[in-house]
């Protein structure tokens, strides 16, 4: 239930401040009337001229804490909840007494209430209770904000849990991923070693292939090699097989020429020891006389 702030108290008491009207400022009494005026209008069911004669009021008076009320009362009624909240925090910024102050609190608690603000609605109730505590209305609202937040605390923490399980579903399956991934690497990598080993081992082959048909070419050049030096040595065999041999006991002209000079050269030799003996002359054997 929202409070319409003494629509009625003015509609009764008119008569009352018509009396104080001549002790009252021309602005105060020109705010009144706009406020009365703005009352009858929103009894009507006239929302919006209400709202109006209000907002004069205000203009004639910015202290006047009714008409701020009961203008935070019409834009509740037209679902303006933020306006409202702000012109009954004004009005009971202004209120002269507890009975005030206690409605401008309880409409401000339904306003935040209709905005799903149940930790602001809550404060603001416990605030009328302050100054009103044998208000019902108040204590049931009070109740409903703390059940709303209950319910509000229970979503954001479903909320949460159901974030909590998305991000580790999300975390579970990009590891999953992350695992996939690298088992498509590492075969990735397998095959190419696989590929590698291969080529590696044909290269392998390759040059093993390479050394034995050079160490083949080696042999058979070496034994071409061996042939031709056989070759050769059959030829020269066979050249000396060719020439003619020397008859046995014949001397050939080189051992012909060294034997003669031999001879030679004894024969010096005689002919100089038989020179030598006729120089010196014969060896004469003396007789003794004695």
């Amino acid at each position: 239930m929202n409070y319409l702030f003494a629509a009625l108290f003015f509609c009764n008491a008119l008569v009352g401040f018509a009396q104080k009207k001549k002790q009252l400022p021309k602005h105060e009494k020109e705010a009144l009337q706009f406020v009365f005026d703005g009352n009858d209008k929103l009894l009507k069911g006239n929302v919006l001229e209400g709202e109006k004669s209000y907002r004069k009021a205000i203009a004639k008076d910015p202290n006047n804490g009714k008409a701020k009320y009961n203008l935070g009362y019409s834009y509740y009624k037209t679902k303006s909840f933020q306006e409202a909240v702000q012109r009954n925090k004004q009005a009971a910024e202004l209120a002269k007494n507890k009975g005030e102050k206690h409605i401008a609190y309880h409409n401000l608690g339904n306003s935040y209430l209709q905005m799903q603000k149940p930790d602001e609605a809550i404060e603001a109730y416990k605030n009328a209770l302050r100054n009103n505590p044998m208000d019902d209305e108040t204590r049931y609202n009070l109740a409903v904000a703390k059940q709303a937040k209950k319910q509000q605390d229970q979503q954001n923490k479903d909320q949460n849990k159901d974030q909590k399980n998305s991000k580790d579903n999300k975390d579970s399956k990009d590891k999953q991923d992350q695992k996939d991934q690298d088992k498509k690497d590492d075969n990735k990598d397998n095959k190419d070693k696989d590929k590698k080993d291969e080529n590696s081992k044909d290269e392998k082959d390759k040059k093993e292939d390479d050394k034995n048909a050079d160490e083949k070419d080696k042999e058979e050049e070496d034994a071409k090699d061996k042939k031709d030096k056989e070759g050769d040595k059959g030829d020269e065999k066979e050249e000396q097989n060719k020439q003619p041999k020397s008859t046995k006991g014949k001397l050939s002209p080189d051992q012909v020429k060294s034997l003669l000079e031999a001879m030679e050269n004894q024969e010096k030799k005689v002919q100089d020891k038989m020179n030598a003996q006729k120089v010196r002359g014969p060896k004469v054997k003396s007789d003794k006389d004695w």
